[in-house]
């Protein structure tokens, strides 16, 4: 999903549309602020990914529907190759701070799944 194909219909001054299960990096310094929103991401990590939550709402939000920058998890990239040298445990925010900056997208989550049915 290209940015322009979100609708991003509020962002949210001081307050995360996120949920208990996001958390602050260590390295948060390291990150660039939304250029919507102007936060801060926080990150979620779970066995076939990692994404981010920041301020912004699209116009159907849930917790599984809502404006995120994606990575692949390291268990993805094993399954995906056999071995988890492609794996890059600063993938998430490599493609974050990208994203704020050139508001390009260099990893994105395979729209409707693979064919083997992994992400």
């Amino acid at each position: 999903m290209k940015p322009s194909d979100y609708r991003i219909v509020q962002s949210l001054s001081y307050k995360f549309v996120n949920f208990d299960f996001y958390h602050y990096p260590n390295d948060l310094d390291k990150w660039l602020e939304c250029p919507f929103c102007k936060q801060k991401p926080q990150v979620w990590s779970f066995d076939n990914g990692r994404e981010t939550a920041c301020g912004c709402l699209l116009e159907e939000y849930n917790q599984y529907n809502h404006f995120a920058i994606c990575a692949e998890s390291v268990m993805s990239v094993y399954k995906r190759t056999g071995n988890t040298k492609e794996y890059d445990s600063d993938g998430l925010r490599k493609n974050w701070n990208h994203f704020c900056e050139t508001g390009e997208i260099l990893f994105e989550k395979p729209q409707g799944g693979r064919e083997d049915g992994r992400w």
